[in-house]
């Protein structure tokens, strides 16, 4: 019952502009206005491999999605009286402890560059924290 209750206090428009911010986040921070080109470097990337990639349109929808749920998540554990800055925390808490330690294990075990990890963690708490403070915000 305690989960109906969690699941009608959300407020679906919050969760909408949450997973929007986490797009437009995205595009900023993986475009070569900051860190596209460290990106593409650490990855071994060339433009060409990204334009054999699957299509925009299917990335972008399942990006928009899965940011759409976890800020949906993020709503539910906030509880009933959250304001901005706590969601902001709670955001963080989430990104540094359980998204970032388990990329930092894939990087670890991928033999991928420490740098990426950073990149990849320092998006996500940024992203994180301000979907957190939009859904706790917009109750």
């Amino acid at each position: 019952m305690e989960m109906l209750a969690s699941f009608a206090k959300v407020n679906l428009w919050s969760v909408l502009l949450a997973g929007i911010s986490y797009l437009i986040l995205g595009m900023l921070w993986y475009s070569p206005l900051l860190f596209g080109k460290q990106w593409m470097e650490l990855n071994g990337f060339t433009d060409k491999d990204l334009k054999t990639n699957k299509p925009m349109w299917m990335i972008t929808l399942l990006s928009f999605l899965s940011a759409a749920i976890a800020s949906f998540v993020i709503s539910m554990v906030l509880g009933p009286n959250p304001n901005a800055p706590f969601g902001a925390i709670i955001g963080a808490c989430i990104a540094v402890f359980w998204i970032s330690m388990s990329k930092l294990t894939d990087v670890l075990f991928e033999n991928k560059p420490v740098k990426l990890f950073l990149l990849h963690a320092g998006f996500d708490i940024v992203a994180f924290m301000i979907m957190g403070a939009i859904v706790a915000y917009w109750r």
